[in-house]
């Protein structure tokens, strides 16, 4: 009777095992958080260097787009005069702005301003150069002042530097994504370069981008995660969301999963393939 009784609860203690095995791995296999929170920082981080791209710094500060946005030089770092176009934005023989790095900037007021991609921004972006937007292997400071997508408030610093005539670099500092209820940490180094739009210089929707590097953030429950590309995602200016192109996130304690965002369609349907399994999940 005894020998029984033990092997009875032999069974039990297996069965137990198996059971929380079993419940483990259906845990890794759906973190979606993670994914979900990336997409959400990256698609309108990495949408920063674009908008600011499409203003074209020039002799005379940005080049004004048929948009709703209002642009404003704000002048010389450390000087005391009123900014002054015609002054401030004089480059001397070496292709400095003689008065010291300029600051510009976008604003999108507070009603808001719908960007090529339908969402509404709000707030403004101010950026810092010491040369003009078209000098090569420059770095530009973008700093994010109360803006916002849709209700989403974006912070952090992101340093813009143009590589050649349609690849820049672009790196998020100490980059947040919140809606008030939820909060994200977000930074990267990622390349873009451009693929399309590049005859219709004052026309953003025809815009797209290709996206390769890597990021880490804490998703919304406070989980930290890493993602590398492995084949460049697209963003399209016209689209709310990446495309196409794959990933590699990795979010701490479960295993690295391989995100998918499609073949292109514009849309916010993704997926991603862990230990064999595919999940599908929004990109919002």
């Amino acid at each position: 009777m005894k020998k029984i009784t033990f092997l009875s609860a032999a069974v039990l203690i297996a069965s137990t095992s198996v059971f929380n095995s079993c419940k483990k791995k259906t845990e890794v296999d759906n973190e979606t958080q993670s994914v979900v929170d990336n997409a959400i920082c990256e698609q309108q981080f990495m949408a920063i260097q674009p908008s600011v791209n499409s203003k074209g710094i020039t002799e005379k500060g940005i080049k004004k787009v048929n948009t709703c946005e209002t642009w404003n030089i704000l002048g010389a770092i450390g000087g005391t005069n009123t900014p002054n176009p015609a002054q401030d934005t004089i480059v001397n023989g070496s292709g400095n702005y003689q008065n010291g790095p300029v600051t510009f900037e976008i604003d999108y007021g507070t009603t808001g301003c719908p960007g090529p991609d339908g969402r509404i921004r709000t707030g403004k972006i101010h950026i810092t150069t010491a040369k003009r937007w078209s000098s090569l292997n420059t770095q530009v400071t973008t700093d994010l002042l109360n803006y916002a997508v849709n209700g989403v408030t974006y912070s952090g610093q992101v340093i813009i530097t143009r590589i050649d005539s349609v690849t820049i670099n672009t790196q998020v500092v100490n980059g947040h994504c919140t809606n008030g209820t939820w909060n994200i940490d977000w930074a990267c180094n990622k390349t873009l370069k451009q693929i399309a739009g590049f005859s219709t210089k004052t026309d953003e929707t025809d815009d797209e981008f290709q996206i390769t590097g890597t990021a880490n953030g804490k998703n919304r429950e406070g989980r930290t995660f890493t993602t590398s590309i492995t084949s460049p995602l697209v963003k399209k200016n016209n689209c709310q969301y990446i495309s196409s192109g794959t990933l590699e996130l990795t979010p701490d304690g479960f295993k690295t999963r391989t995100v998918d965002f499609g073949n292109g369609t514009c849309d916010d349907d993704a997926t991603f393939t862990v230990n064999g399994q595919t999940v599908s999940f929004k990109l919002k």
